[in-house]
């Protein structure tokens, strides 16, 4: 399986030690953006995924949990971010922002929430299933996302990830239903050695 590693779990004051730490065993880095509307959290900016593009040359995955999607494609994309993806409450024409992203040149996806439908994310590269309420760090997975993922493989030839819930018993499991792959946070950052940790990731299938 692979990895985009939360750079939400890394420390705050040491985030480029923490990139560092695990570039050499991660698929990408992910970024959660946040505008306090469609969560109640403010979270990094463009300058943020600027600043992550001049450590790591992985890439980048701006995942804007904003209410106004589409004013924030080109800003995140030139900074540096090689996938964008968007909920469907952030845009009001969800096949046109994924064409947007494309354009622009990122890899379009869609954040398929908990009690949100697969289907309806035509045109997506990448579907990254929500295993908890959004905005939520450090809960229980809710394991409706299990059939999720079964839903989704396949799904248009999509990329198939999921965030949120992501535990050492619950990614075999995500493996085993057909996920490509995790965004884990406190996963690898709590480990004792977060290189081995994502090593282990990768040997899932």
């Amino acid at each position: 399986m692979k990895s985009y590693v939360s750079l939400w779990s890394a420390d705050p004051l040491n985030v480029g030690r923490d990139i560092d730490r695990v570039a050499g065993h991660a698929d990408g880095f992910h970024i959660d953006v946040t505008d306090g509307h469609l969560t109640p959290q403010l979270l990094f900016g463009p300058d943020f995924v600027a600043a992550v593009r001049t450590r790591t040359t992985l890439p980048i995955e701006a995942h804007l949990m904003v209410a106004d999607a589409d004013a924030w494609v080109e800003p995140f994309i030139e900074a540096g971010a090689d996938v964008v993806t968007v909920h469907r409450r952030g845009t009001g024409d969800l096949a046109a922002t994924l064409d947007r992203i494309g354009r622009a040149g990122a890899v379009p996806g869609v954040a398929v929430e908990l009690d949100e439908l697969v289907s309806g994310t035509a045109g997506a590269k990448r579907l990254l299933l929500m295993g908890t309420l959004i905005g939520i760090k450090g809960v229980d997975l809710d394991e409706r996302v299990y059939g999720k993922i079964a839903e989704a493989v396949g799904h248009g030839g999509a990329e198939v990830f999921v965030d949120g819930g992501i535990r050492e018993h619950t990614v075999p499991l995500m493996a085993r239903a057909g996920a490509d792959g995790v965004v884990p946070g406190s996963l690898v950052y709590g480990a004792a050695d977060p290189g081995a940790r994502l090593a282990w990731i990768r040997g899932l299938s």
